[in-house]
């Protein structure tokens, strides 16, 4: 777990943890072996979010978190978790939250010619009914999105259903998935400045060859410090 320090004085500097999870493979991602077939068309992403070759990556770090293979907008009592796989060490999504509301967003590499997030929203519901949940696609800010509920466990032992909103946004070579949890999944305006988050996002994929599906690996912000607060990871 990783705490960041804040600068007195700046409320948007966010709070950062780092939370370690079971290895696994996100939900959605590909396999080395994927080609184009089912792959979609590449989003709009006139207005974010937006890809390094299309920024000033200097100008683009102020304001934003440095995760490595992103940069994320900060926002006043924003925190940040890594959620980090057990088996490889790595940081593999980060976890925007304000208040009772937060997105996950993980990024993966894409094949050149054609994006994922066709064939990645049917895994996406298949892997909700094996768990006992309910998916339906509906239109979202980027496009196509997924709305799930799903079963999970609170930390009193009591089943509760979960509701989340995923989103994704095919960009060159790479794929960002939002899902968007709390309170942005059933407030309007709530959801709105969640989006807008999303929309700030730099992805930092690199020149290094990496089959479809594979994670874009994350890294704590630079500064950071072994936290102090043992407080528990938002449910995800």
């Amino acid at each position: 777990m990783w705490g960041r320090r804040r600068r007195d004085g700046d409320e948007d500097e966010p709070e950062v943890e780092e939370t370690t999870q079971a290895s696994s493979t996100p939900s959605g991602s590909g396999s080395g072996e994927a080609g184009d077939e089912g792959d979609s068309p590449k989003s709009d992403r006139t207005g974010g979010p937006f890809d390094e070759s299309e920024v000033d990556l200097d100008e683009a770090r102020k304001g934003r978190v440095d995760l490595g293979g992103l940069l994320v907008k900060a926002a006043p009592g924003m925190k940040l978790q890594l959620q980090v796989d057990q088996r490889t060490g790595n940081a593999t999504s980060a976890v925007l939250a304000v208040e009772d509301a937060a997105v996950q967003l993980i990024a993966v590499a894409a094949p050149r010619s054609s994006g994922l997030w066709g064939q990645t929203r049917l895994q996406i519901a298949q892997d909700a009914q094996r768990r006992g949940g309910r998916a339906e696609e509906a239109s979202g800010p980027f496009g196509t999105e997924v709305r799930l509920v799903i079963p999970v466990q609170a930390p009193d032992g009591k089943q509760l259903l979960q509701p989340s909103r995923v989103s994704a946004i095919d960009g060159p070579r790479w794929m960002l998935r939002a899902t968007f949890l709390g309170k942005a999944t059933n407030d309007a305006a709530t959801f709105q400045r969640f989006v807008e988050l999303v929309k700030e996002t730099v992805v930092i994929r690199g020149q290094s060859p990496m089959a479809p599906g594979d994670v874009i690996v994350l890294k704590p912000p630079a500064g950071n410090r072994p936290a102090t607060d043992p407080s528990q990871p938002l449910p995800a």
